[in-house]
Parts: structure tokens; sequence; C-alpha cells
């Protein structure tokens, strides 16, 4: 049976279900703080210096406590933050909103950076104006960002601005390398390694998908000998890689097979097979081909490769196009993926290329990395070339058989060698620094890694942190152009940008740089300056647009805070 209310009664109950409704909300309001309170914080905090301090973790937030009662924050990603020293930064402006204080910060070498705290109504009830004031200045200096907290019972150490113990000031604290001696272990919730890199997230899916194509291949024990001497070696480069890491988590796999290959796939996972792995004669050989993964990973040459692929028209399924981004180690030059995969996946990659590893430009890429790799730790190349060369002849003798014939490279194999014979390398630890003073503006910075010379090409990589710098309106299809002049002794260098080779972080971006000449220059010498030079981009019918070039001259220095 239906029941029928008076109109009156619709009323009321409305009016009771509004109320319970936006009581809530009123009782909120009330909880926030009121103006007078908001103008007292605003005005005790506002260009006041606070010190900024990392946390041990790296992370963008953490957990902070006052009388007992805890608050939240968060970092929003800038130069300010994740410095390796203390400093002071000063507070821009502040924004109150209910329970929420944002702090915007100002360094006049790193830039900007925001913070943003988040407080309970129980907190707001029993914490004093002065209070907040005092927890907004001291935060982020707290020198107890620089200790960890122990945990006895189970010899865990843990980060003091985690949320794990109801008051981490009654817990014993001490540096994390004193804990470490003593034989603590570090908390897996504190100490989880992130890493910021633009596109992470498809590489992971990359990952996933290769990992799903290789599952046929079965690992060995993994306390074996064999594998924990893989494991030591690959330790041994990450640890001596003359360039900064991007972060990721290698491991790396000795797999059941009888064919000679190795794969390199994103974020970090190296699998040898067993047949290549007993058919090295040292551990120079297999630091070489480690060496070498190691760089396709860290230059993301398959992810790369996959948009390489997706521009290709011819094919628009994306996970066909993820086929062609196992990359065999030994790429076009030296060697290709398992005939036994080229089998499973026939016509699902971009190109019949593809289906032999990496293309040349990768190749020679990842050579030139593991070259330097060897001239700094080793001062020779003889364990690089005399891996090339053993990949090269097995590559020769899976080519020549009647069922698995491809197009014969002898040629590049020959120039391949040259090239890691003759590239000539120079390179600083640090870098050469250089740097960009702005009027009014922090200064930017760039640091020449190192510099290649190959046989007819002329290369130098650069790191710039400040992408800003590169960016201009760019036309639909377009391409914004770059280049750099380098002055120096013996005149002006011109070199052209690169595209594909451009990497980024979330602080800056590593550039490729070519000679506009092909004719071979002498290693360049005593820079006085260097020029940047962003021009328009060009459209599809290669008119400018209206956006005049702008030019940036460096000049020798380091940027010091």
């Amino acid at each position: 049976m239906r029941i029928k209310y008076p109109k009156r009664q619709k009323a009321v109950c409305l009016i009771i279900i509004c109320t319970s409704w936006i009581w809530p909300a009123i009782g909120s309001a009330q909880a926030a703080l009121d103006q007078a309170s908001k103008d007292q914080i605003i005005n005790g905090v506002l260009n006041k210096e606070i010190g900024v301090m990392p946390q041990l973790n790296k992370l963008n937030f953490g957990f902070g406590r006052h009388k007992g009662l805890e608050y939240f924050y968060e970092k929003t990603m800038s130069k300010v933050f994740f410095q390796d020293t203390k400093l002071n930064a000063t507070i821009s402006d502040v924004i109150i909103e209910e329970s929420e204080i944002t702090l915007e910060l100002f360094h006049p070498v790193l830039g900007t950076g925001r913070i943003r705290f988040e407080f309970s109504k129980k907190f707001l009830k029993q914490t004093t104006s002065q209070d907040i004031q005092t927890i907004l200045l001291e935060t982020l200096g707290d020198e107890n960002h620089q200790y960890v907290v122990l945990d006895p019972a189970n010899k865990i150490y843990h980060l003091w601005s985690c949320n794990h113990f109801d008051d981490p000031a009654l817990m014993a604290r001490m540096k994390r390398e004193d804990a470490e001696q003593e034989g603590y272990r570090p908390s897996g919730f504190c100490f989880q390694k992130v890493i910021y890199l633009p596109d992470l997230a498809l590489e992971k899916a990359i990952e996933a998908e290769w990992s799903m194509r290789l599952r046929h291949y079965e690992p060995i024990e993994n306390d074996s000998e064999k594998q924990n001497h893989l494991s030591e070696i690959g330790e041994t480069v990450l640890k001596n890689w003359p360039f900064k890491l991007l972060g990721y988590d290698y491991t790396f796999y000795l797999i059941r097979s009888n064919e000679i290959n190795a794969f390199a796939i994103p974020t970090g996972k190296i699998l040898i097979t067993t047949a290549l792995y007993n058919s090295l004669d040292n551990d120079d050989e297999l630091e070489a081909l480690l060496a070498y993964a190691i760089a396709h990973i860290e230059q993301r040459h398959s992810l790369k490769r996959y948009y390489d692929c997706i521009e290709d028209e011819a094919y628009s399924d994306a996970m066909k196009k993820l086929a062609t981004l196992a990359g065999a180690l030994t790429g076009p030059a030296g060697g290709g993926i398992s005939s036994a995969l080229n089998m499973a996946l026939p016509g699902e990659s971009c190109s019949p290329q593809s289906l032999i590893g990496y293309q040349h430009d990768y190749v020679h890429q990842a050579d030139a990395m593991a070259a330097l790799y060897f001239d700094i730790h080793k001062n020779n190349r003889e364990g690089l070339m005399t891996l090339i060369k053993k990949l090269q002849f097995s590559q020769l003798a899976t080519n020549l058989h009647p069922d698995l014939r491809f197009n014969l490279q002898r040629n590049q194999n020959a120039s391949r060698l040259r090239r890691v014979k003759n590239t000539q390398l120079r390179h600083s630890n640090d870098g050469v620094h250089f740097v960009l003073n702005r009027n009014n503006k922090p200064p930017a910075q760039l640091r020449l890694k190192y510099q290649q010379i190959f046989e007819d090409e002329n290369k130098v990589f650069i790191y710039l942190d400040e992408k800003a710098l590169l960016q201009l309106n760019q036309v639909k299809n377009g391409k914004v152009i770059v280049w750099l002049s380098i002055a120096d002794k013996l005149g002006t260098h011109r070199f052209e940008h690169q595209q594909d080779l451009l990497t980024e972080d979330m602080w800056g971006a590593h550039l490729a740089f070519s000679a506009s000449s092909d004719k071979m220059k002498e290693l360049i010498e005593d820079i006085e300056k260097i020029i940047l030079t962003v021009a328009p981009a060009e459209g599809p019918s290669n008119r400018r647009n209206n956006q005049p070039s702008r030019n940036y001259t460096f000049v020798p220095g380091k940027v010091e805070w």
C-alpha cells in the first residue's frame, strides 16, 4: 500500500534533510579559523625566512605533531626542495582555506616552491594562532628530519615524520647510518623508492607487457653462484656509472636458454641467457654487457622506440606496437631477439627491423656510454671491443641459418667497431658548469657532462636545470628548434639539438647536440661561453611563427647555495 504524505509533512521532512546536510558544513566552518586568527597567522609568517631541510626519504609529504596532535603537510615539487643541505627560503604568500594553510616559498637561486598544511578540526580547536605560526615556520627546518626513530623490538628504524607512532618524540633516535651499523633495517613503508620521470607509467606498462612476453624463460636459482656473481657485477657497474642514474630499481636475472641473447626491459630489468653468460671469458666482458644494457635503459630507448612506432600511421594498435620494445641488447649490429620471440610475434611490430633489436642511433648512443664507462674505470676498451666482436660473430651464425636468414649487416658491424675504437671522449665527474645570470630571476645552470667525437660525427651532451628556457609557443605539428654555439680558443662550434635524445626529470632536461658540419672537429678546449638558442617552431609548411628567437649566454661558473 502506498502511503501519502501531506504537503506540510513533506516540507518538514525536506527541512530536516537539508539541515542534516548543511549543519556539518556549518560546523566545519565554525571549526575553521576565524578572520582575526587568519590575519594574525598571515602577518606573523609573511616575508619571514624559514629553514628547508630535506627528509631522509626525500618524499614530498610528512606528518608533524604538536602537543600530542598530528597534522599533515605536503610539498609541491620544485628545486627549492630535495636539496642535500639545509637552506633558507622566504614565505612570499600565505593562503588559508578552512583547515588548510598553503605557503608559497621563494629562493633567489632555486626558484619557487609550495607547502600545504592540513589540520584537523580538533587540532584547530586546541591550538592557538601563535602555535600555528610556530608550526609553519619550524616544520620544514626541524632537525628531526635528519634522524630516524628506532623500534628495538623488531630492529627496524622509521622516518621521524611518519604516522606509525603516537609520539615519535618519545622514541630513541639516531642517524640513519648509525642505526644500520647497530643492525637496524629500514621500514619499507618509510623508505620506499619513488622516482619522478615523465611517462614513467608508460614505461611500467611496457615493462609489464614484455615481462609477460618473456615469461617462457626460466630463471635459475636466486642463490646460485652464477646468479650471485651476475648481481654483484651489475651492482659494481651501477656504483661506478659515470652519470647520475635516473632512479630505476635494477635487477639482474640469469635465465635458462641455449640462445646467446640478452634483454634490457624498461625501468631496470636485465635478462641474460645462460648461453651468453657461459660464453663470456671474464668479468670485463660481463661488465661491458651490463654497461651496454644499463645505457639503453638510462637513455629510455624502449620508450623512445614506442613513440617512433605510434607516429607510423600504418600501425595504429598500441599493444601491437609494444612488440618492438624488447630490443635485444645486441641490436642491429650485433645480434637479435631470440627466434622463439620472433616466431611468437609475427606482424606485431612497427617494422621488420624492429625484430632484431634497437635501431642504429640507439646502438651508437649505448656504445658511447659503455665506452665512457670503460675509459673511466678500466682505462681501456678491450672488454667492450671483444664483447662486440663475439656478439657480431654470433649474429652472423644465426643469420646464415636458412630458416632465420636476415639481411647481413657486415658493413654496419665494421662501422660499429671503428666507432667504439676511435671515439674520443672527455668527461668530468662533476660536469663543466656554466651559469646564465638573469635580472630579477634565479640564475640557470648548464652542465656539460661530456663531449664525444666520432670519426664522422661531433656530439656534446648537456644538462639544463631550467626547462622553461626551452619553451616557446609551438604551431601545430611543429618543433622548437634548439642549438648550441660553443666559443673556445679555436673559434665557435655550432651544434644542433637531436630531438630524439631529450630526457627530462622534475628539475631539468638532458639534451644531445650534434655538429652541423660533417667535418671532424678537434676536442673543444677552454670554453669561453655557451650560447643556447631557442628558435620558434616550424609548421607543416615550414613557416616560422611570429615569436622571435631567444639567445641565452652561459659563462663559466657554478651556482652555489
